[in-house]
């Protein structure tokens, strides 16, 4: 439930600037009189008013807010992106947000004084490109795979990207940190040849990439790789061999050290797990296909890590995203060399900034390169079945995966015919636990009302039958609506559904009412005005609340009993609220589908269909 509070608060990650709203991760204080100290509290995600004393606001600074906080609602339908968990991976419960006139900024912590400077670097290197003509989707990549900045990145540039399995070109990882650390390896060869130049070139190498690192904003994937190659670097220069493996897990105990939650972050499975599969799996993939040509032992070079990253992690991203990249080899093939130029221009338009004309220069090549990169992207989007979509693996089918990838390892590195065994073991176990899920899925039924904003899209599951019921309006046409109805389909395995529109054939003034059965539930829809001398008793145990009805909540429970009042987002704020506040005094469990997200109920069907 929200609550007005008034706290001094400190932004602990860049804003990010959208339309209508500046967004922001701020550490809560509370103002403890009697020790004079502020007191830390939690993290919350607060959405300032756009204008521009919001858009000055940066990485450290102090403000003051006045605010109605809520908790953070879970995804707003089956399937779609889920704010919570997300949120609450970060260590952030609690949203709210803040009109311009609301809030005060206060002052700059100086806590955080070397990411406030790399931050500060950073948005004087993004404006640096803006100088130079570098603007559009060009400037958004480049800022992208340069510096790490997202903020411009479109929708549907993402989603290309996605699909054509080069996202990880976008995020700052290991990839970048690499390129960048082959490039100062060269630049400063020259170095080996002087006296003590080894130990110079090793601390030189290891503080830019520090400084990069910060300046990309220090994702785990970042630190990961920085502190690996610092490791790797410090080993060499000892004259030390350190083992692959070992520094890859001695980074990823450092970095849980700091923060055990990093472990369910994303970006950190797919970092860690992208890096074992090449280590693992890079060099027997590789030695498959011997090459003498150079240019093609290259080209498969490159495959081969690719194929090792993918295999690594096609589990857990077929669990998170439901896609596979069908291109993923071409993209990597055709991409990555781009990439690198893209990186080695960048910190050329970057370091040439004094001579205008130069630096000019090189960012017209940035842009061609970027372009040039956009179009492969899209090319390989719009390839026919460039993406196998509609997968909805469970997690249980995740852990399998994994397992058949190990004892596939296994049985290729020591021949031996156990773990062909173990791999028909893993068959019938992942297939009796399938037919098991199907069997159960038959059985299930569900009652869904989905979050579309101003419509009632409702769908009625019975095994592998449903009916939608829904608006007849531009909402329940629109793209979103669609896709939400259909990927339910998929992930559910629907192969038969029937439409039924809920049109409005009678007066306003007439009171009307829907009922239906699925399984032993109930379902009484009303969108009409209930008059004060209706006596009837119509026992429902899901009542449906559309089109902002006019009815008191004491005639509703007395004509219907429910056990469960829906409201779906065709109603207003004001009649929602009086419903709640009504439902809530008659002891009525009463939910709000703006609110709270998609109502979703499971249960046990007693006929055959809905």
């Amino acid at each position: 439930t929200a609550h007005c509070q008034l706290f001094p608060a400190e932004i602990l990650e860049p804003p990010r600037h959208s339309s209508r709203s500046v967004k922001l991760i701020v550490r809560k204080y509370e103002d403890d009189t009697l020790k004079r100290l502020l007191i830390k509290r939690e993290r919350i995600l607060l959405f300032l008013e756009k204008d521009t004393n919001a858009l000055a606001l940066q990485f450290g600074d102090r403000i003051v807010v006045s605010a109605s906080l809520k908790s953070i609602q879970d995804e707003s339908n089956p399937y779609s992106f889920d704010p919570a968990g997300y949120y609450g991976r970060k260590g952030v419960f609690y949203q709210g947000w803040v009109t311009s006139t609301h809030w005060k900024r206060v002052g700059l912590s100086e806590r955080f004084f070397v990411r406030s400077w790399a931050f500060s670097l950073r948005d004087k290197m993004l404006n640096m490109l803006r100088n130079n003509s570098v603007k559009g989707e060009e400037f958004a990549v480049a800022s992208a795979i340069l510096l790490g900045y997202t903020g411009e990145i479109g929708q549907d540039l993402r989603k290309g990207f996605a699909a054509s399995g080069a996202m990880h070109i976008l995020a700052v990882s290991g990839m970048h940190v690499g390129i960048i650390f082959l490039f100062l390896e060269s630049v400063l060869a020259f170095l080996k040849r002087r006296r003590y130049g080894s130990i110079v070139k090793a601390i030189l190498i290891i503080v830019m990439i520090w400084c990069y690192a910060m300046v990309t904003g220090l994702s785990p994937p970042v630190f990961r790789a920085a502190l690996m190659i610092s490791l790797i670097i410090a080993g060499r220069t000892l004259k030390r061999k350190p083992d692959s493996l070992n520094v890859v897990a001695g980074s990823m105990f450092v970095l849980l050290l700091a923060d055990p939650s990093l472990l369910l972050h994303l970006g950190f499975q797919f970092s860690y797990l992208a890096v074992f599969g090449i280590l693992v799996l890079y060099k027997p993939l590789l030695n498959l296909i011997p090459m003498s040509n150079w240019i093609l032992s290259k080209l498969w070079g490159l495959a081969a890590v690719s194929m090792a990253a993918q295999i690594a992690t096609f589990p857990i991203a077929l669990y998170t995203f439901h896609q596979f990249p069908n291109y993923f080899l071409l993209t990597n093939i055709l991409v990555l060399p781009l990439a690198s130029l893209v990186i080695y221009s960048g910190i050329g338009v970057l370091a040439m900034s004094p001579f205008p004309l130069l630096s000019m220069l090189l960012a017209k090549f940035l842009s061609w390169i970027v372009g040039w990169l956009n179009a492969i992207i899209r090319f390989i989007e719009e390839l026919p079945g460039s993406t196998f979509s509609g997968i909805y693996p469970a997690l249980f089918d995740v852990f399998t995966l994994y397992a058949g990838i190990a004892v596939i390892c296994c049985f290729l590195f020591f021949r031996r015919a156990v773990w062909i065994y173990s791999l028909l073991v893993l068959v019938i176990l992942w297939s009796s636990a399938d037919i098991y899920a199907r069997y159960q899925r038959n059985r299930c039924s569900k009652i869904i009302v989905f979050q579309v904003k101003g419509a009632s899209q409702y769908l009625l599951i019975s095994g592998r039958s449903a009916i939608c019921l829904k608006d007849y309006n531009a909402s329940c046409r629109s793209p979103f609506a669609q896709e939400i109805l259909s990927t339910c389909i998929a992930a559910g395995e629907i192969s038969s559904l029937q439409t039924s529109y809920l049109y409005e054939s009678v007066a306003d003034s007439t009171f009307t009412v829907r009922l239906l059965r699925i399984a032993n539930q109930r379902i009484a829809i009303i969108s009409s005005v209930i008059p004060d001398s209706y006596q009837d008793t119509l026992h429902a145990d899901i009542l449906i609340l559309r089109n902002n009805p006019t009815l008191r909540m004491e005639n509703l429970v007395r004509c219907f009993s429910p056990h469960q009042i829906v409201i779906d987002p065709t109603n207003s704020w004001y009649s929602l609220r009086k419903w709640k506040e009504d439902a809530e005094t008659l002891g009525v469990s009463c939910y709000s589908v703006m609110e709270e997200g998609a109502y979703i109920r499971e249960t046990r069907p007693e006929s055959s269909g809905p």
